[in-house]
């Protein structure tokens, strides 16, 4: 059977079990469980964002502003009910990302759409099931090592965002508040930028009280444009250490 017509059969049939029994439907929690197309569309929207983040990160405008275009197009999916002022919000965020003048607006701007996606989970008391957390990479003196200790703890901070929790957050910001490599001087604007984004974690993280989710996305939103601004910089020599 059609995933799509099995999804819209279940929902039915949780419907008809509540009304037969003159009972209230269930939460959006519950039919978040037995919805599957409903399951289905969260996880899109949830790789789709991600995506956008991704190119972003490369300096990738035009292709990130395009998925966002497709997401803010998107037509309301069956079943969405109680989801449905959540999505529209979303789709709205998604077309003034596919608007963004440059790819630090646009980091800011995917930022706010992850904000989105939490505020529909608190207010329906849907927790995302996310993978479980992959072992830190190990901390050498190189390049590679520390942009792989960056990958790991940015989705650290994005998991916090979406799905809550202060621990992802924490773990986050203390792998990005280390001390940058020490950069060749006068190589490129790389230790510059590194600094900056040492700062912009490093305050987060020094914060005596856990931040409002709005208040994470926003650095999460400043901490992609660093991330962003430091790999499209001008073309770089590659270090010793990077050969």
């Amino acid at each position: 059977m059609c995933p799509k017509i099995h999804g819209l059969l279940v929902l039915a049939l949780v419907g008809c079990q509540a009304a037969s029994a003159g009972e209230p439907p269930p939460p959006p929690s519950a039919r978040f469980e037995h919805d599957m197309m409903v399951r289905f569309h969260m996880h899109e929207n949830f790789d789709l964002l991600r995506a956008i983040e991704k190119l972003l990160i490369r300096g990738k405008l035009d292709e990130a502003t395009a998925l966002a275009r497709a997401i803010s197009e998107a037509p309301d999916e069956p079943g969405l009910g109680p989801w449905s002022a959540h999505a529209t919000r979303v789709r709205d965020l998604a077309a003034a990302l596919s608007r963004s003048p440059s790819v630090d607006e646009a980091c800011r701007r995917s930022a706010r759409m992850a904000v989105a996606c939490a505020g529909c989970h608190a207010e329906t008391g849907v927790v995302p099931q996310l993978s479980s957390i992959p072992t830190i990479p190990p901390d050498k003196s190189t390049v590679e090592a520390r942009m792989a200790r960056h990958v790991w703890a940015t989705d650290r901070l994005w998991e916090a965002v979406v799905g809550g929790g202060d621990e992802p957050w924490l773990k986050g910001l203390d792998v990005l508040s280390a001390t940058p490599l020490p950069f060749r001087t006068g190589l490129d604007d790389r230790t510059k930028l590194a600094k900056q984004l040492q700062q912009l974690a490093d305050g987060a993280r020094k914060r005596k009280t856990m931040d409002t989710i709005a208040e994470r996305g926003r650095i999460y939103g400043e901490i992609l444009a660093a991330c962003a601004t430091c790999h499209t910089a001008a073309p770089v020599t590659r270090l010793p250490s990077e050969k």
